[in-house]
């Protein structure tokens, strides 16, 4: 049962709200990088997730947003063929600014064959000839033995590499982090990105499950689904949408060790601006804002639950 009272709890919010905000943007500050595990590459904390600007803005709104990301310096851009039209939108920028750019998009199957077809296309609509970084997305729906097997998508994403369509291979997913964790330990990812947020630690715990392996591996971290999702979530409401809480949300992804990057998805460049002044002036949750985010968090989990999937 989770203790404590409704005013604790609203307490402990405006505490969290008010946090890693005391210092004005500034363009002229320069985004903050980490290395992206054993690419050696270094990219910065804040990326940006093109999931937003496919189902919410038009072509001059996603334009606008992608020329405010570069002027601030949130060049990780992940993107996904799911996000057509978002993927069509970056085909009208990523040539003039690929090399400004680490570029990112997923294919979502367990076949080698289907995956050059999913990565050809998307090249195509980016308009570009490689990629920085492959996610095997889902990981957690498809079977170990396939994915890394003959004719799996690895062996798919491989002969891609060989082709120079991309530099480096990961994973991604939501749900069942135990066979994440399997097919991690197989030590031939380069990154991972999970779901990472401060109520999904208590229904997922890709924390603890997931991240101490690719450390171990030294694959790199990125975090997804920080704020957990927009408003409505998957086409229905979301009870713990954490962009309520987003400093806080960005803060807790950045403060796990070995997490290199947090990518959100953003409509505005306001969303933009606060995130960025965020990751600019970082600054480690402080044990007593871990208990204040861990009692928050609790709570939103229960009302939330396995919304992703299977959490095993």
């Amino acid at each position: 049962m989770i203790r404590g009272s409704r005013r604790e709890f609203l307490k402990n919010l405006s505490a969290l709200s008010l946090s890693g905000l005391a210092q004005q943007p500034s363009k002229a500050d320069p985004m903050p990088k980490r290395i992206l595990g054993r690419t050696g590459v270094a990219v910065p904390v804040l990326g940006l997730g093109f999931g937003t600007v496919g189902t919410g803005l038009n072509e001059a709104q996603a334009l606008s947003l992608m020329e405010a990301a570069l002027d601030l310096g949130v060049t990780y851009w992940d993107t996904a063929p799911t996000y057509s039209r978002a993927q069509e939108y970056m085909g009208k920028i990523v040539p003039k600014v690929r090399d400004r750019i680490f570029l990112v998009t997923k294919t979502a199957t367990q076949d080698g064959d289907r995956a050059l077809q999913i990565l050809e296309n998307s090249l195509r609509t980016l308009k570009t000839d490689w990629v920085d970084l492959v996610h095997i997305h889902n990981i957690g729906d498809y079977d170990p033995d396939r994915v890394l097997g003959k004719g799996g998508v690895l062996e798919g994403l491989r002969k891609a590499q060989k082709r120079g369509w991309l530099r480096f291979i990961g994973l991604s997913g939501h749900l069942r982090p135990s066979r994440f964790a399997q097919v991690l330990k197989s030590g031939e990812f380069d990154v991972i990105m999970p779901a990472v947020n401060f109520a999904d630690r208590f229904t997922y715990d890709f924390e603890s499950k997931v991240l101490p392996i690719a450390r171990k591996e030294k694959a790199g971290i990125v975090a997804m689904k920080v704020m957990a999702g927009p408003r409505r979530g998957y086409g229905s409401p979301n009870p713990a949408r954490l962009a309520d809480y987003a400093s806080s949300a960005i803060r807790y992804a950045l403060t796990l060790p070995g997490v290199a990057c947090a990518v959100v998805g953003m409509f505005t460049i306001d969303e933009l601006e606060q995130n960025t002044q965020v990751a600019r002036h970082f600054q480690p949750l402080s044990p007593e804002e871990h208990q204040r985010l861990a009692t928050i968090g609790r709570q939103l989990a229960l009302r939330w639950g396995s919304h992703y999937g299977d959490p095993t």
